[in-house]
């Protein structure tokens, strides 16, 4: 029986060094989560690490530029944030102004600083909401094109994640506050291993797909030069 004892202290020693592994992990994931929710504001890629410490798996598609047909031609056009959680396409459109929006649905917002703002004069920007909902219509149609728009649908979202803000509209459709954004996705994601699998199958004929038509920046950039050059 002595030959047993290193065995059963190796695995014991085994055992422990997975539980801390565990443990260290679940409080990093605790702390990045409330140091992240306690930001003031949050850029497009912070809000996508926010949204990754509820959803687990390979759900984000950022940063990639989408043909777009246009009367000069086919341009391209950047959608910064597309979070896929199976037959669920989402395009997260991030505004992070602070002051009052003055949020109609004009193409531009108003934004009026407020006294706690560092902004010293009225800014306008450019309407997120319309802007979530051409990039989303932008993804239905090369869905469209590639034969899966009957099979996976697209929403739009912006999302307001500067905490000193106001809306002059505090209810809008597609639009919502870092928190309610969070609390509405979180219904669409997996709770299992087994559900995270079978979602990562289904959205991966769409992750191929917008690999497939979507460029980087720099080859995007490139493209419309060219395409502009060509039509003077």
């Amino acid at each position: 029986m002595g030959f047993l004892v290193p065995i059963l202290m190796w695995l014991a020693f085994i055992l422990v060094w997975i539980g801390l592994t565990k443990l260290i992990l679940a409080l990093n994931r605790h702390f990045m989560k409330r140091s992240l929710s306690r930001s003031v504001r949050l850029d497009t890629q912070s809000m996508a690490a926010l949204l990754s410490l509820y959803i687990d798996g390979k759900v984000f598609f950022c940063s990639r530029w989408f043909p777009k047909r246009t009367l000069k031609g086919t341009l391209y056009e950047e959608i910064p944030c597309i979070l896929i959680l199976g037959k669920k396409i989402f395009v997260l459109e991030v505004c992070s102004s602070a002051g009052q929006l003055r949020n109609t649905d004009e193409e531009f917002w108003k934004v009026i600083p407020t006294s706690e703002s560092s902004a010293k004069k009225e800014v306008q920007i450019k309407n997120p909401v319309l802007l979530a909902l051409d990039r989303a219509a932008l993804l239905k149609e090369l869905l469209d094109k590639i034969g899966y728009a009957s099979d996976f649908s697209v929403e739009a979202m912006a999302i307001l994640t500067n905490k000193g803000h106001s809306c002059l509209v505090p209810a809008q459709k597609n639009l919502y506050t870092t928190g309610k954004a969070i609390a509405y996705l979180s219904r669409f994601a997996p709770k299992t291993k087994s559900e995270r699998k079978k979602m990562q199958k289904i959205s991966a004929p769409v992750f191929a797909a917008f690999e497939r038509y979507s460029l980087a920046q720099r080859q995007a950039i490139a493209k419309n030069n060219k395409m502009r050059e060509k039509r003077k």
